[in-house]
């Protein structure tokens, strides 16, 4: 169920249970001031009769197979035309009870009260005592004496059945007709509150509801219409600076991450990379070359490690300074480096040695690209960086993979290295 339909129900159930706690209170108010006045009157008609009856007669027995009660108050209740008009006052209030001339059923009176003669002895009952029971201590205490001639000769008790006149029992109708026009009337009102208030406020919480979703969705930086001054505006206000808050602490956050990633990759390739000749260090090439060389070996394909040495480097440096040789070193790196595939994987290896794993590639091409590499670092022009310098690299190929490991295989070209060294320099050993 819907908020808008809650509140259009708890404004109905509201409006109908204040009409109906109302108009039932005025209604039970109404009818028991009514009752009390009508039996107050008819009370006093009814001691007026029987003081006029029993001062005509004499006795109440007196008057058996005579003129019965009922008839003697029959002929002395006066007709409509000779009935003098109300007073003024007297026009808007309810309809007269019964017993004031106008009685709804000929021979029935419209009452019914309780007469005992002075020895209290009921002589009418209305229908709570027989005839010449004693009446009830409790009740002669409210008894009222009928008097003739100054001697007490009956009591009238207030207890007895008031019958409600035509005019009474249409007048109660009109009161609940009015009563039940008053709920209609309180259910449509509620209804069309109902549904203007909630319109509005449906149509913030609304707004709201699909800021939340789209928030939900990633979208942070959401803004809803702020309508009025009341507590969902102040919501809606509230909602608005969290949504700016969040979005502008989410994009902090999101360019703080990515500078931290930046710097951990700056940090990771720093300390994968050697500063001098922007190539991989020793400790990557380590665990890079045992990955391909268990690549190899479980897949049955070549790999060949090379290391190479660049010949006289201390005399370079001695010859022609620290910042000469240092030169030389980045120039070298940067030969290796762009005439290398994806794939193959080049390292300065410390001081003056680089080493270099062709994956995929037979001794012949490993050989022979490191000729050619060799012989391209003999021709760059090194007098641009001193007139007198000259530049060659050694080299020791190795691509058996029953050494065991990259390790032992990057030893094996280490031994060749050696033997191009001692064989002139400035050329290839290898084998396979």
């Amino acid at each position: 169920m819907s908020l808008r339909t809650k509140f259009m129900l708890a404004l109905l159930l509201t409006g109908l249970a204040a009409v109906a706690m109302v108009g039932g209170l005025a209604y039970a108010g109404m009818t028991k001031k009514v009752d009390g006045m009508r039996r107050e009157r008819a009370a006093e008609h009814f001691h007026e009769s029987v003081t006029a009856y029993l001062a005509q007669y004499g006795s109440w027995e007196a008057n058996h197979g005579k003129e019965g009660f009922d008839a003697f108050m029959q002929s002395r209740r006066p007709s409509a035309g000779d009935r003098p008009p109300p007073p003024a006052d007297d026009r808007e209030r309810p309809p007269p009870p019964p017993g004031e001339g106008r009685p709804e059923h000929r021979g029935e009176p419209p009452y019914h009260f309780i007469l005992a003669d002075q020895d209290y002895r009921v002589l009418l009952g209305a229908g709570v005592y027989k005839h010449g029971e004693l009446l009830s201590e409790a009740a002669r205490k409210d008894a009222r004496a009928v008097e003739v001639h100054g001697r007490v000769v009956a009591y009238v008790s207030p207890e007895g059945v008031i019958t409600p006149s035509r005019q009474e029992l249409q007048y109660l109708a009109a009161m609940r007709d009015a009563l039940w026009f008053g709920v209609s009337g309180a259910a449509v009102l509620a209804l069309v509150l109902g549904v203007l208030l909630s319109r509005g406020l449906g149509r913030t919480l609304g707004h709201l509801t699909g800021a939340v979703r789209a928030m939900h969705g990633g979208s942070l930086l959401q803004r809803v219409p702020v309508e009025g001054k009341d507590e969902v505006a102040e919501l809606a206000a509230a909602f608005n600076a969290m949504s700016e808050k969040l979005a502008r602490t989410h994009e902090e956050l999101s360019e703080s991450h990515q500078t931290i990633l930046a710097q951990a990759e700056q940090m990771r390739e720093l300390s994968v990379r050697d500063a001098l000749t922007k190539l991989h260090n020793r400790r990557h090439f380590d665990e890079q070359a045992c990955t391909l060389f268990s690549h190899a070996v479980r897949h049955k394909r070549p790999l060949s490690v090379v290391i190479g040495d660049i010949d006289f480097f201390k005399k370079i440096n001695d010859q022609f300074s620290h910042a000469t040789g240092d030169t030389v070193l980045r120039q070298v790196g940067e030969i290796l480096r762009s005439h290398m595939r994806l794939s193959d994987l080049v390292a300065r290896y410390g001081g003056e040695e680089f080493v270099i794993a062709f994956p995929e590639t037979e001794l012949p091409q490993a050989a022979a690209l490191c000729d050619k590499l060799r012989a391209m670092i003999e021709a760059f022009p090194w007098h641009q960086v001193h007139p007198e310098l000259k530049v060659t690299m050694s080299m020791g190929v190795y691509a058996d993979l029953a050494a065991g490991t990259a390790e032992a295989m990057l030893q094996k070209a280490d031994a060749l290295l050696y033997r191009a060294k001692e064989t002139g320099r400035n050329r290839v050993c290898f084998a396979g």
